[in-house]
């Protein structure tokens, strides 16, 4: 099963975004109790950036992401770890019943029918296990972040990222599936070179969706304001979790 966002012309650049927060996936799998015995999923994983960090605390991974090309590069990514990869999205996993003591979305809960989804984590889940998303955010306060936004609204004047930079608690409320959302956000800076920062913009599906065919103009524009060889580059990651409730 495939999904209508198609990252394939753009999987050779995501893995130039930023990683998440060290801190805040510490922090997830401490309150989540995501121990190294533990098998849980990564749903929607990539590139596998998401699926390392949890590699490297040890857990066993279950990755699933519908994208052969995006997927093509998480298995070269995390070919040394406990990891089997396979096709699926959100809605329709493939996963066995009651089978991942968690479910993680790593930037990708909010390409997804959410409430499908969070039914299909419910039926993979053991019980009372985990339901997580999370988001990488830079921070937009920042000046060059700033000068960048408006570079993108002068090409898109209502250009929207969607559902990425919303609150989805009432969502997770309003399944009934969930007990109380939980919430964890880290800011922290990434250095990246001017050149990492031009190829993460251009895996960007959001912005390219609405660019109505701007998206390299909008793209050397925003080369154009990069003059520096490398910068300093805010941003938070944001993470939103509960535990699976019983009967």
């Amino acid at each position: 099963m495939k999904t209508e966002w198609d990252y394939t012309d753009r999987a050779h650049t995501y893995d130039k975004r930023a990683d998440y927060s060290g801190d805040a996936i510490s922090g997830l799998l401490r309150e989540t109790g995501s121990s190294a015995d533990k098998t849980v999923a990564d749903i929607g994983a990539g590139t596998g950036k998401l699926t390392k960090l949890l590699l490297k605390h040890g857990l066993t991974v279950k990755a699933v992401e519908p994208n052969d090309n995006m997927r093509m590069y998480g298995i070269k990514n995390t070919q040394n770890g406990k990891v089997t990869w396979s096709e699926g999205v959100g809605e329709a996993t493939g996963l066995g019943n009651a089978s991942v003591h968690a479910a993680f979305f790593g930037s990708s809960f909010n390409v997804v029918n959410q409430q499908d989804t969070l039914s299909e984590v419910a039926r993979i889940l053991l019980p009372q296990g985990w339901f997580a998303c999370m988001w990488n955010h830079r921070d937009t306060k920042d000046p060059l972040q700033e000068r960048i936004e408006q570079i993108i609204h002068s090409f898109i004047p209502a250009f929207d990222y969607g559902l990425r930079r919303q609150d989805p608690s009432s969502v997770i409320d309003a399944s009934g599936l969930f007990s109380t959302v939980k919430h964890i956000e880290e800011k922290f800076l990434v250095t990246m070179p001017r050149t990492e920062i031009i190829e993460a913009w251009k895996s960007h599906d959001t912005l390219f969706r609405q660019s109505g065919g701007k998206f390299d103009d909008i793209i050397a524009a925003i080369s154009t304001e990069l003059t520096e060889e490398q910068y300093e580059v805010p941003y938070f990651t944001r993470i939103w979790f509960a535990q699976r409730r019983i009967g």
